[in-house]
């Protein structure tokens, strides 16, 4: 049938992907978004997949890890607290999106830094729409923290985090194709609107990842990279400084407390009174009350919550396909493994469930690990053909 042709093609899948990832800034609601993503990519994927196309995708190494690290999740709910039938319910979640985006046709460099740039212009209209609307309603003043964003990328933390990835991108394609001015332009917006509207931490620490995959990418190319390094190098240094030392956001930044390694290690200890090896189930009941009592439902690390609720089998599997889609992305495209890799050392401060429903941590670690795996087999289908 055309019809179910069509959606299995490359251009429903460009279509398809495209619209679904800009629902994060539009759509409110977790069900409704879940809703629109089971309707635009998992149902026309089940429905028309093939035998063929499943035996081409589990062929691949990242899948067949992606799979034992689902496994581990439901075997932590059948030997702890949790529904393993629940957690292969999200598992066949996660495959469907993976499933689907793998039906995309091969992405080059150009589309790559076009496709990062028109997604961060969006997340910087998305984000001054919702300064409009929250000083329009007084619940926000220049100077203050924007919170609580109006769509499903609703976290400033995870707005922040997509910016980076997106940023990581742009630096890298946008270097090799000598658009050093655009590159500085994206570095100082991205900057910006994380350090003093956001005002998330979590870029420092982005921004200088990028600059030290900058410096190891391009340390052999010509003067004009390393011009150009140096100078973003001084810039944004001295921009980060000022802003976080004679600024009221700087007092906002630097005076929150960080309460990431206290919250590991609460999470770490109840880890071991479960058990170590298969950890406390997905659905074991845990809230860490912190030192000044602060509660903290969730442990703030996507690695640590893997640990904690499938022990350290969930979070060994975790780490090993971590560690081949790094590997696999810097070889099948750099982009690719720098946006990995920017995601991955986000959620390693900021994350929950590593199976769940569709959320905004999937744009950091879903999406690009999935993109890999794409990637490498379209290149197989253009070396069959």
């Amino acid at each position: 049938m055309k019809f179910v042709e069509f959606i299995r093609s490359q251009k429903f899948a460009v279509f398809a992907i495209s619209i679904w990832i800009i629902s994060f800034l539009v759509i409110t609601g977790s069900q409704k978004h879940n809703n629109f993503s089971y309707v635009i990519l998992a149902l026309p994927t089940l429905l028309t997949l093939s035998l063929s196309e499943l035996a081409v995708f589990f062929k691949n190494r990242l899948s067949i890890l992606l799979v034992i690290t689902i496994l581990t999740l439901a075997l932590a709910a059948m030997l702890g607290t949790g529904d393993p039938l629940r957690q292969l319910k999200f598992g066949g979640i996660v495959l469907l999106f993976y499933l689907a985006i793998a039906r995309l046709p091969e992405v080059n460099n150009q589309t790559a830094y076009k496709a990062a740039w028109s997604f961060l212009i969006m997340i910087f209209l998305y984000v001054i729409i919702n300064m409009g609307w929250k000083y329009v309603g007084n619940v926000w003043s220049f100077g203050d923290r924007l919170a609580d964003l109006s769509g499903k990328l609703e976290n400033p933390i995870y707005v922040t985090n997509t910016m980076g990835a997106m940023l990581a991108i742009i630096t890298y394609t946008g270097l090799n194709a000598r658009k050093q001015s655009a590159v500085i332009i994206a570095h100082v917006l991205v900057i910006s609107f994380s350090l003093i509207i956001l005002q998330t931490r979590s870029i420092i620490g982005i921004w200088v990842l990028i600059m030290l995959l900058s410096y190891f990418s391009f340390r052999r190319t010509d003067t004009s990279t390393h011009v150009l390094r140096n100078f973003l190098l001084v810039m944004i240094s001295v921009a980060i400084v000022g802003i976080l030392l004679y600024t009221p956001v700087g007092e906002s930044l630097l005076t929150r407390k960080f309460y990431r390694l206290e919250i590991w290690l609460g999470y770490i200890a109840e880890t071991f009174n479960c058990g170590v090896w298969f950890g406390c189930g997905p659905a074991h009941e845990f809230q860490y009350i912190s030192s000044d009592g602060q509660t903290m439902p969730t442990p703030h690390s996507q690695f640590v919550t893997q640990f904690f609720r499938a022990g350290l089998i969930g979070f060994i599997s975790l780490l090993v396909l971590t560690y081949y889609g790094i590997k696999e992305g810097f070889r099948t495209k750099p982009w690719l493994g720098w946006y990995f890799i920017v995601g991955v050392f986000a959620l390693c401060f900021d994350g929950n469930s590593f199976i769940h429903s569709p959320n905004q941590r999937w744009l950091i670690y879903h999406i690009p690990l999935a993109l890999i795996i794409s990637q490498q087999l379209a290149l197989v289908r253009t070396q069959h053909k």
